[in-house]
């Protein structure tokens, strides 16, 4: 029977915060580094994907998380498909620590699109499938959010060239830095992330401006990002006191 793809990794001080925890860019990241090592040992390498015009990228995320994961930790993480969903492939997290503890599990969804007109490709036509492996204990895949309701942004940012990556695109992974931003430092040092879940809506390009939404309601922080034409993002953060 298939099993789950595994990566022992220990946690370095680049990839941490000044509380010395995992940076959740960092997280974000490993998983998605570990998801593309997974689909190409199964067969799905380079020259089926990139080197065809075909890119993947991340409609939308969660993860939920028992504690943060420090400076200096030793972790296994662990990532294995779900059944295909029309052009959607689901994919499932899980992080233990040494003791063999879960500190975070989550789930993604993944789509193939062409780099030219960033429309999703058929997996059918282009003879593209994933088994699905079927796993206890996953969290059910992200859905939709509501949008943010205030008008008044709470910070402008703009893409500049260490947000792109190399789908020409700002970087998934970027969008938890600005979100990080939006708050203080005591509020990162008093509270403890307990899920984080972000749908990416349409892409952000090298100079656009993006302004940041925000709401709060019972431990709850809503995110939108917008341009002028577009929602680009929305988050949900659901926090508690340490």
């Amino acid at each position: 029977m298939p099993e789950a793809y595994r990566r022992t990794i220990t946690i370095t001080s680049s990839d941490c915060d000044r509380f010395q925890r995992l940076r959740h860019s960092a997280l974000f990241s490993i998983l998605q580094e570990v998801s593309i090592r997974d689909v190409e040992l199964g067969g799905l390498t380079r020259d089926k994907t990139l080197d065809k015009g075909f890119l993947w990228v991340i409609s939308r995320m969660k993860i939920t998380m028992e504690r943060p994961i420090l400076y200096g930790e030793t972790v296994t993480v662990f990532t294995s498909p779900g059944d295909r969903m029309h052009m959607v492939f689901p994919r499932f997290y899980r992080i233990e620590d040494e003791q063999g503890e879960v500190i975070l599990r989550g789930s993604a969804l993944w789509t193939l699109i062409h780099a030219d007109s960033r429309m999703p490709i058929s997996p059918e036509a282009e003879h593209i499938e994933i088994p699905g492996i079927a796993e206890e204990g996953r969290i059910e895949v992200p859905m939709g959010l509501k949008p943010v309701l205030s008008d008044q942004p709470a910070s402008i940012r703009t893409a500049l060239f260490s947000d792109i990556d190399l789908n020409g695109h700002m970087n998934n992974t970027r969008y938890l830095d600005w979100m990080d931003d939006l708050f203080d430092l005591h509020f990162h040092e008093v509270t403890k992330i307990e899920s984080i879940q972000i749908n990416y809506v349409h892409e952000v390009e090298y100079e656009d401006k993006v302004s940041l939404f925000y709401e709060y309601n019972g431990g709850h922080y809503r995110v939108d990002g917008k341009t002028a034409d577009h929602t680009v993002f929305s988050a949900d953060i659901q926090v508690r006191k340490k």
